[in-house]
């Protein structure tokens, strides 16, 4: 009786998937090409290629949220590089993994990749906001200038921490720049930055 339950017993997720993959029949053969032609010009992600479900990818950003909350940097900036490599299409992925790189000072890295959350989602005031850091931190007060201008703009009424954030590094930065046009000797703008809220 043993033999027949193991006989009958359900097929798991892992062994339909490789039963897929595996069957030789043209309509499979198709399915396939159409689902790699797909991955390769870049329609769907390697996570939607893989099967990899969304919950478990989100559960794993939470898990570098955590990780980057709590000093463990190193972590967190594998769990985001490997996130972003199975849905670079997620502009979450990309605005804390430049936060991570940010964090390290990886300067060039944090700026591609809130450029690439911002591309996925336009709106993203943070990322704004962090980009227009670091281009202050770099001497760049115009394109700091630009960041800090759309994040105030998407949020008029101030109720978004970041958009609060760029109006205050907008108003240091009106100071500084008239202290030092009437010959003070005052910090340079760059390190005039307010305390950063984690």
């Amino acid at each position: 009786m043993s033999d027949e339950l193991n006989r009958i017993r359900e097929t798991t997720l892992e062994e339909k998937v490789q039963s897929k993959i595996f069957d030789p029949t043209p309509q499979r053969k198709k399915y396939v090409i159409e689902l790699l032609y797909k991955f390769f010009s870049q329609q769907i992600t390697y996570s939607e290629l893989t099967g990899i479900p969304q919950k478990e990818l989100f559960q794993l950003a939470e898990a570098g949220h955590l990780k980057l909350t709590y000093g463990r940097v190193a972590e967190a900036q594998q769990l985001f590089e490997c996130l972003v490599k199975l849905d670079p299409h997620n502009y979450y992925y990309h605005a804390a993994l430049g936060s991570v790189y940010q964090k390290i000072k990886k300067y060039v890295e944090a700026v591609f990749e809130y450029t690439e959350a911002l591309r996925y989602n336009p709106d993203d005031v943070a990322s704004m906001v962090n980009r227009g850091e670091v281009y202050l931190i770099h001497k760049n007060f115009r394109k700091a200038a630009e960041d800090f201008r759309a994040a105030i703009l998407k949020d008029p009424s101030g109720r978004n921490n970041y958009s609060n954030r760029a109006r205050s590094l907008v108003i240091a930065i009106k100071r500084n720049l008239q202290i030092q046009k009437h010959g003070g000797g005052a910090e340079k703008p760059g390190n005039m930055l307010p305390a950063r809220k984690s």
